[in-house]
């Protein structure tokens, strides 16, 4: 532990700051005042379509309690049954606790409840009607030909376990301040980038995620939207505050210019791809049979986890259905993605296997071909692969490497569509268990619209010992920006020779950087070397994560069952 503490002058932005003494006792405090609402707190639901026939109503109306939408507005049918082809009861207003949840949530609300209310949360079935007649009193008949839809409430345990057990970003508060003490002591991951929006620094992702070790070095294309010019002039930082040494060879700051109305992106190979019309999936299932469309029709932090655990080593998979236009061939899939902390502790718990061989081994990587890597990564389904699915079956169509796990991205990647593909298209997402999570997932198939890209002339790179980097940053080359140790930061100041936008056109800017990373461990003790002989094995690092999973969920049990 004495090692992670270092002076706050030497450890900038994110990170740093928890590394202090002072900041952490008061950091465990809030994290102890977050994490008790977690284990009386909250729990995760979803609706799930249930058949409008009278026999389900029937079933239903013994049990539950039934809150009707009609229009805008939601009220409570007590005493539910069928006279004739009519369903009968008595209106009544949703009152207490049962106001709480009578409307879905909707837009960025969280579809959760609280452990005290579990009786009546779970208890509800919405009934969706367009016709109720006023009887005597409050009574009131629906004809059976006005029930439209039929939505059963029920516990999204898959969701639920992994927000209280494993924390993935976005899902909870509470967890999100426990596992970001966690993250400053453990975090593996890559180089920390900085985008200044005139007043401030904002983090905005990580570079080259997964480069790990010399012959993994690659471009990565960040979208950094929070960056905004001071007159023609933009500000970045890169930096190291991990226990890593990372060594980047390229520094580009590429700003598109574009109309309003069109977002840009850049897709892995670095070409522009624009999107004007992207529309979300109408229909988006796992393997599994969970649907999750919703979770996917916009980026509201609602995000698939993939954490089906389902029998067997193969990858979790999200089949997503698009509409197109009939006469389309081409299309741009357009995601809202990032890696799970879960993945970045799965590697750390690798790696430790390794103990006193670690740097052994180490250092055998940095001479092992790329291909021999990037074979094993693909094996163990750690990047996210999509398909397309083609007369012959499905077709891969990209595989995304990592982006890390701090902060989610937009993605982009060309799809060429069947010839047989009339006015659908279906695309399959699939990565190990809880590698990735996808907040969001769009089909744009507008032809590209003419952007005007500059690659910006970079004006300045210092280092926090003043050093000038721009010979090590400007081309891919034999030269690197070395930085060696956590508190190693290189302040990036571009030009760009873009006319001002005219009215109706906008910038969006893109760090391109190209480089790798390595860890430094020091690891004690024998190597495991049955449990390292598995990892050769395809899916192997799928099984450990599901092992490692249910071993934490044991452990939170307890806490679990006062749910």
């Amino acid at each position: 532990m004495k090692q992670l503490i270092t002076p706050l002058a030497h450890v900038p932005g994110l990170l740093g700051l928890f590394r202090l003494r002072t900041v952490s006792a008061v950091v465990a405090w809030v994290v102890l005042a977050a994490f008790g609402p977690l284990v009386t707190g909250c729990n995760y639901y979803r609706t799930k379509t249930q058949p409008a026939d009278k026999e389900t109503v029937n079933l239903l109306a013994q049990s539950k309690t039934f809150v009707v939408h009609q229009g805008s507005t939601e009220w409570v049918l007590r005493q539910p049954h069928f006279n004739g082809e009519a369903l009968e009861g008595t209106r009544e207003s949703a009152t207490g606790t049962l106001a709480k949840y009578s409307e879905l949530p909707t837009g960025r609300k969280t579809p959760r409840y609280l452990s005290k209310d579990k009786k009546v949360a779970l208890n509800i079935v919405h009934v969706y009607v367009n016709d109720a007649q006023p009887g005597t009193g409050d009574q009131v008949s629906i004809p059976f030909s006005a029930i439209k839809q039929i939505d059963l409430v029920e516990k999204d345990s898959g969701r639920t376990t992994a927000s209280y057990v494993l924390g993935t970003l976005g899902v909870t508060a509470g967890v999100f301040a426990l596992l970001l003490v966690i993250v400053a002591l453990t975090k593996s991951s890559c180089p920390f980038v900085y985008a200044f929006d005139g007043q401030t620094y904002h983090f905005e992702g990580e570079a080259y995620g997964g480069a790990i070790f010399a012959p993994a070095e690659r471009d990565d294309y960040l979208p950094v939207p929070a960056l905004q010019p001071k007159g023609n002039q933009y500000r970045l930082k890169i930096s190291n505050e991990l226990k890593e040494r990372q060594y980047t060879n390229l520094a580009e700051l590429w700003v598109a210019q574009h109309p309003a109305g069109t977002q840009v992106l850049l897709d892995q190979r670095g070409q522009v791809q624009t999107l004007t019309a992207p529309q979300p999936a109408t229909q988006a299932r796992t393997l599994g049979g969970h649907d999750c469309t919703a979770q996917l029709q916009a980026a509201d932090h609602s995000v698939e986890l993939f954490s089906e655990d389902l029998p067997g080593h193969a990858p979790n998979e999200v089949v997503l259905t698009f509409a197109k236009p009939a006469a389309a061939r081409h299309g741009k899939l357009v995601l809202r993605a990032q890696n799970s902390l879960w993945l970045d502790y799965l590697y750390g718990r690798f790696i430790e296997k390794f103990g006193a061989a670690y740097n052994g081994w180490a250092a055998q990587q940095k001479t092992q071909p790329a291909a021999v890597n990037r074979q094993w990564a693909l094996d163990q389904h750690i990047p996210l692969q999509v398909y397309v699915e083609a007369g012959q079956g499905w077709q891969l169509a990209e595989t995304i490497p990592t982006v890390g796990p701090l902060a989610a991205r937009d993605v982009v990647v060309p799809l060429d569509f069947p010839a047989s593909a009339a006015g659908t298209v279906r695309v399959k997402l699939a990565c190990g268990f809880m590698f990735w999570e996808v907040d969001y997932a769009a089909l744009d198939c507008s032809p590209n619209a003419p952007v005007q890209l500059d690659n910006c002339h970079l004006q300045s790179a210092r280092t926090e010992r003043g050093d000038d980097a721009r010979a090590a940053l400007r081309a891919a080359d034999t030269l690197r920006l070395k930085q060696l140790h956590a508190g190693t930061v290189v302040d990036l100041t571009y030009e760009t020779r873009l006319p001002a936008p005219a009215a109706g056109m906008r910038r969006t800017a893109f760090l391109h950087t190209r480089g790798y990373y390595e860890h430094v461990r020091e690891f004690s003790g024998l190597p495991k070397l049955t449990e390292l002989y598995a990892f050769k094995k395809p899916g192997r690092f799928v099984a450990f994560s599901k092992e490692e999973y249910r071993r934490a969920s044991q452990q939170f049990a307890p806490a679990i069952a006062q749910r």
